[in-house]
């Protein structure tokens, strides 16, 4: 098989001995180092030149990508993308690579057979879910459930046999996860939420105006606002009115952009507070 042909079908890297069992000879791996056609990465690695870092770092030091890194190569949401690149290798292997940060686990056939170095979506779950802060471990679950990649189902089956090191934080992530978010931006302000009511419903349904991001004690419209949701004049105008319905219809609404909810969290809190404190004071004087 063409060498380059072989490293493309590994997404851009791989080792000498996955390439010799695609057919191609030590004389075309030599020959394409020489013309620069494909760099040599570690013992035994090598890349074609665009190849992902992620995964040239994880062929360089015989591992695999994995945690918030394999998340990415897997297409799930992130809260923010990792400074260091993420890979996990053989126990007992000494190795290090530039950028990269290097865990160290059992590696089964599962990791170690794939023509791409990644951990598997479970084992990428787990992985995220054991070891991330909350916000970020539950955006990668929330994720996972709206591709339908993973049920709610498996992920409580995976917390409720959790032992070990970050067992705990797994089966916290798993609780928060909800099926319904429809973006980082939702799950990120629905945990927000969380933190001053105990009732937030997600894409809860309003008579006339279809469903909203979150209703917070059963009266209070939170909304979530991404860069991409205003993508023609026809979707501004139709939030403008969804938003004019909810009034007349007794919910006041609270709008929070991206830069608010990841940036700016303290202020969505306050202005949330804030509001919720205003119902109470009406009620105890009414």
């Amino acid at each position: 098989m063409d060498l380059e042909i072989a490293l493309a079908a590994r997404q851009g890297a791989a080792r000498r001995e996955h390439l010799r069992a695609d057919g191609v000879t030590d004389r075309d791996l030599d020959r394409a180092v020489r013309e620069r056609r494909v760099l040599r990465v570690g013992r035994g690695g090598y890349a074609l030149p665009n190849a992902d870092p992620a995964l040239v770092a994880a062929v360089a030091v015989r591992g695999v990508v994995s945690h918030a890194s394999a998340a990415r190569l897997h297409g799930l949401d992130l809260h923010n993308r990792p400074k260091l690149i993420d890979v996990t290798v053989s126990r007992g292997h000494t190795a290090s690579w530039r950028n990269t940060r290097i865990h160290r686990a059992s590696l089964g056939p599962a990791e170690q057979g794939t023509r791409i170095p990644v951990t598997s979506l479970l084992r990428t779950l787990e992985d995220c879910a054991r070891t991330l802060p909350l916000a970020q471990a539950v955006i990668i679950l929330d994720s996972a459930l709206r591709n339908r990649e993973v049920t709610h189902e498996r992920l409580r089956a995976m917390a409720r046999t959790a032992r070990g090191p970050g067992s705990a934080k797994l089966r916290r992530a798993v609780a928060h996860a909800d099926e319904l978010a429809g973006s980082a931006l939702e799950s990120r302000l629905r945990l927000l939420l969380g933190l001053v009511s105990s009732d937030v419903r997600s894409q809860a349904h309003a008579d006339g105006v279809g469903d909203v991001d979150f209703l917070v004690d059963g009266w209070l419209t939170v909304e979530g606002d991404g860069y991409e949701f205003h993508r023609s004049r026809e979707d501004y105008r139709n939030d403008r009115r969804r938003g004019n319905l909810l009034v007349v219809g007794g919910s006041p609404v609270l709008r929070f952009s991206w830069e608010d909810v990841f940036l700016r969290p303290w202020v969505v809190l306050a202005q949330v507070e804030a509001v919720l404190a205003q119902r109470v004071k009406q009620t105890s004087q009414s």
